[in-house]
This record gives C-alpha cells, sequence and structure tokens, in this order.
C-alpha cells in the first residue's frame, strides 16, 4: 500500500517576513541546486544574483557612485517572480560588464522591505512609489527616472534601454525636496 505519498509541496513562509519567495531556505551562493526545491524544474536564482548590490538607505551613495546611470529591478511589487527579477539583474549585470555601457550599473530594490523602512531618505520616498508598478527603471544621476512597464524577459528591457538611448523614452524629475515621491515629466 502507498499510503505514506505526500501531498504536492508548498510554499513555505520563509523567516524574513515573506520578502524571499522561493521555496528554498538556506541557498549561500543564490544559486539553485538542480531541482530538488520543490519549485519545479526550472533552476533560478535562489536569492539575489552574486555582484549585484540591494538598493537601500546604507548602500545608495556607493550605488549612485557606482555610474550616472542605474539599471534598477524591482521585486517583491507583485509585478513578477522575484526569481525571474533576479535572473534579469543577472544577466544585464553581465551584460553591462562587458564594457558596452560605460556609466552604468546595475542593482535590485525590495519594493516591500523598502517602503515598510521608516525615516526613509528623500530618494528613496520619491522614488518607491513612482517603481510600485514596474520590473525595471532607471534611474539617472540621483534625480530622473523612467520606468519599463513591458514583460519582465530580456528582449523587452534590452528594446527599452535602445530606445532610453535614443532619446524615445521620457525622463521624470524626482522631487527629492518633498520626498514625497511626486515627479514632473522632464
Amino acid at each position: 500500500s502507498s499510503s505514506s505519498s505526500s501531498p504536492p509541496p508548498r510554499q513555505a513562509e520563509p523567516a524574513d517576513g515573506g520578502a524571499e519567495r522561493t521555496g528554498s531556505s538556506s541557498a549561500s551562493d543564490g544559486r539553485a541546486s538542480g531541482g530538488g526545491n520543490g519549485n519545479g524544474s526550472r533552476a533560478a536564482p535562489a536569492g539575489p544574483p552574486p555582484g549585484v548590490p540591494q538598493l537601500s538607505e546604507q548602500t545608495l551613495e556607493p550605488i549612485l557612485a557606482g555610474g550616472s546611470y542605474v539599471l534598477l529591478f524591482v521585486t517583491n511589487t507583485g509585478v513578477a517572480e522575484r526569481s525571474t527579477v533576479h535572473s534579469l539583474a543577472a544577466h544585464f549585470d553581465a551584460e553591462l560588464r562587458g564594457g558596452e555601457r560605460r556609466g552604468w550599473s546595475v542593482a535590485l530594490l525590495d519594493y516591500s522591505a523598502e517602503s515598510t523602512r521608516p525615516g526613509k531618505p528623500p530618494l528613496l520616498a520619491a522614488l518607491l512609489p513612482r517603481v510600485r508598478h514596474s520590473v525595471a527603471c532607471v534611474l539617472r544621476k540621483g534625480c530622473k527616472l523612467a520606468t519599463f512597464g513591458g514583460t519582465a524577459a530580456p528582449r523587452p528591457i534590452d528594446d527599452w534601454l535602445a530606445s532610453l538611448r535614443m532619446g524615445e523614452v521620457s525622463w521624470a524629475e524626482l522631487d527629492l525636496a518633498a520626498g514625497s515621491g511626486e515627479a514632473s515629466r522632464a
């Protein structure tokens, strides 16, 4: 008799309050370990890609100093799975490190974690409401923002970045004085 069959695996609530949405809880190098994690057969990063910083109050200045343009990938907005966003960040980080786009850097922004944090610096306070429905955006010189509203996949984001470089995408000026998230069209 096979009365010991187990029910399908379900995602456990992570100890970090829900910020991590993969089924594994102990990935140390940020990569899935070949399929036994209960999330299906697709291998995806369990944590942030190595070398891609997480934007927060503590990392804001070093990330902004890393380039005039910061390509931000936003997690925990409900727009795309966290593993998808991490894969995109890893893809574009590798592409940008190739030297094609000097002055660019890549970072991750955990919308849920940063939006609930009290006492945000003005830039984060202005940025968060603008990226709520986006998987990716570009922060230019710490004061202008362009948001991507398409499909969370490399090709559409690459096409959007090409349009951005050609001047076909408008930038919004962030209101850093108020820190309210309001922006005017630039």
